[in-house]
């Protein structure tokens, strides 16, 4: 499994979320359902960037 880290930044700050995913597709389609109920929640644009992936065997 690995871990595909994405940038949220709402206007006021950034923060980064790690989402745990067998690949790229299923990644995309999680921070699109997270970014739906942020947006829902905030009532704000919200700008998300893919940061990178962090492997969990790496050494």
């Amino acid at each position: 499994m690995k871990h595909f880290v994405f940038l949220i930044d709402n206007g006021n700050e950034t923060s980064e979320q790690k989402i745990s995913a067998s690949g790229m597709t299923e990644a995309v389609n999680r921070i699109k359902e997270l970014k739906k109920n942020l947006m829902k929640e905030q009532q704000t644009k919200l700008t998300i960037t893919f940061k990178g992936v962090i492997y969990e065997n790496a050494y």
